[in-house]
């Protein structure tokens, strides 16, 4: 289940490792390739259509992400591991009780139009933000009416939270709107402006011109972190994978990304394209088999364990995915800084499984199947009727029936699926995936007071001393302390398996090799692939080549 971003639910404990001295973070200096002198011109093929040109609205839309992206600036911004660095901001200070956050702007950041960025621009649009009338994502809007900030002076920003809430500092890399463009419109003026047509920011690129065709943009000779070393971008929009993989290797356009929708015939082609550059990277998301842990027999670590054993997860990549996903072993991704490496993982090993079950009680019986106390060993596994989704269903149901377990799929619509089975917790297991956000914090997808009806704690898992370990680690700053909670929260996950990891998915992004410094870290969202453009460039071409 795609997770949006909430505020605590529960105040949680007191944490006596609380900063008692206020945390200072210092901006950090931009580090790149060398490259030659600005110009060239970048072509990318993008499948969809803009609606809004606005950070506030962008949650709905992938290409109006990417032209965001490409035209705003936030206050801070992601690190290829997810760690906020300052942008905007150019440093800022936590308070000792972790509720009170400062924001030192940097000066003589410039909008598009030359007028002068100040205080005055973030306090609007975290002000739209909370405007009980808000017309984007309703979680959104329900997040920032609860953060109250103020104007220091013109280059200071106060926020205070409720309760501390470390999550917060990713969620100030949203993009900062002009004041001087929109104030005085209403919630529903704001949503229909002609500026989410026609935007200005502040970010590396000027939006020149945009229809149901293109978006041509220029690079921003004032942008803070200095002019893009690429003059022109031009985002292309496409239909469908087909046409736009078509005018890549026809040489209409540069670039183009694939998520894992796209055809594998589509990748292949591409893949032997010697004159593209491949590079590819998983989302911050998983997908994972949920198993309801409230009800027997998956109330019981061992059953969990041996179900874990049984599956080929890497058989089921290969044959259900064509290889266009990454093995899951950890809850938190692989690449972001709250990682840890040196947790227990689980290979195939269905002799382990059988043992593990055996150990608890489970025999086989007369009929071939497993069976304990006069009960016999089912899972009902539910995934929606994506033939994907369906096709990995039946293979977990296959292995898992080669053990003794009786697995049987249902494939619901997707609608019905949520309604009827997920929100109301209803099901055994299900095939779902869970989408990290900008922030590692697990708090949603695992705490007990998640596992409540229309939760997102689906597999329903409590454990006090995990519900613990969990509330420290979204209300401490600092971040090594929280690195050494969400590593003891990988270990238990590893060891209690309250659900199966399955795979995080692998997105594909294929560039002429003439373009240069394209470098792809963990992909927060889409759009996270434009997170270093200002350094791109393109290679010149020599005359007659």
């Amino acid at each position: 289940m795609s997770r949006r971003s909430r505020w605590p639910l529960l105040a949680g404990l007191v944490l006596a490792i609380a900063a008692a001295s206020a945390l200072r973070y210092a901006t950090r200096g931009e580090t790149g390739p060398q490259v030659p002198a600005h110009g060239g011109r970048y072509l990318e093929a993008v499948v969809g259509s803009p609606l809004r040109v606005n950070p506030l609205y962008a949650a709905f839309n992938d290409v109006d992400k990417d032209l965001a992206a490409l035209v705003f600036s936030g206050l801070t911004r992601l690190g290829p591991d997810g760690t906020v660095l300052p942008d905007l901001a150019e440093s800022w200070e936590v308070s000792p009780d972790a509720r009170v956050y400062t924001f030192h702007l940097r000066r003589g950041v410039i909008w598009h139009d030359g007028t002068a960025f100040t205080a005055d621009d973030v306090i609007f649009t975290w002000s739209a933000l909370s405007d009980p009338d808000f017309k984007g994502e309703p979680s959104l809007g329900q997040f920032w009416q609860q953060v109250e900030c103020t104007k220091k002076d013109d280059f200071t920003v106060v926020c205070e939270l409720p309760q501390p809430f470390a999550p917060f500092l990713a969620h100030t890399t949203i993009g900062i709107l002009p004041r001087h463009r929109l104030e005085g419109l209403s919630a529903e003026g704001l949503f229909i402006a002609p500026f989410n047509e026609q935007p200005i920011g502040t970010g590396p690129f000027i939006l020149r011109s945009l229809d149901s065709q293109r978006a041509l943009l220029a690079s921003n000779p004032s942008y803070h972190w200095g002019e893009p070393a690429i003059a022109e971008m031009e985002l292309r929009f496409f239909s469908n994978y087909p046409t736009a993989a078509s005018a890549l290797q026809d040489g209409q356009v540069q670039g183009l990304f694939l998520s894992p929708e796209a055809s594998p015939d589509i990748l292949e082609q591409l893949e032997q394209d010697k004159k593209l550059q491949h590079l590819a990277s998983h989302r911050n998301s998983y997908t994972l088999l949920y198993l309801n842990t409230r009800m027997p027999p998956l109330d019981d670590s061992s059953v969990r364990q041996a179900i874990l054993c049984a599956l080929d997860r890497e058989t089921i990549i290969a044959d259900r995915l064509d290889g266009r996903a990454q093995l899951a072993d950890s809850p938190i991704v692989p690449g972001t800084w709250a990682y840890s490496d040196d947790v227990r993982s689980y290979g195939h090993d269905p002799q382990r499984a059988r043992l593990l079950l055996e150990e608890d009680g489970w025999q086989v019986n007369s009929r071939g199947a497993l069976e304990k106390e006069g009960a016999e060993l089912r899972l009902a596994i539910l995934a929606d009727n994506d033939p994907e989704r369906v096709a990995i269903g039946q293979e977990i149901a296959q292995q898992l029936r080669a053990i003794g377990v009786d697995a049987s799929l249902q494939s619901p619509a997707g609608s019905e699926l949520v309604r009827d089975f997920l929100l109301p917790h209803r099901f055994q297991a299900v095939i779902y995936g869970w989408d990290q956000g900008y922030d590692p914090d697990p708090y949603p997808a695992w705490h007990s007071s998640q596992a409540q009806e229309r939760g997102f704690n689906l597999a329903g898992y409590s454990d006090e001393y995990l519900d613990q370990v969990l509330s420290q680690g979204r209300q401490i700053s600092d971040l090594e302390q929280r690195k050494a909670l969400y590593r003891e929260f990988q270990q238990i996950f590893a060891e209690e398996v309250p659900s199966i990891l399955l795979f995080y998915p692998v997105y594909n992004y294929f560039v002429d090799k003439d373009v240069k410094g394209v470098r792809l870290g963990v992909l927060f969202e889409p759009a996270s692939r434009f997170a270093n453009a200002h350094q791109w460039y393109v290679k010149a071409k020599r005359a007659g080549s």
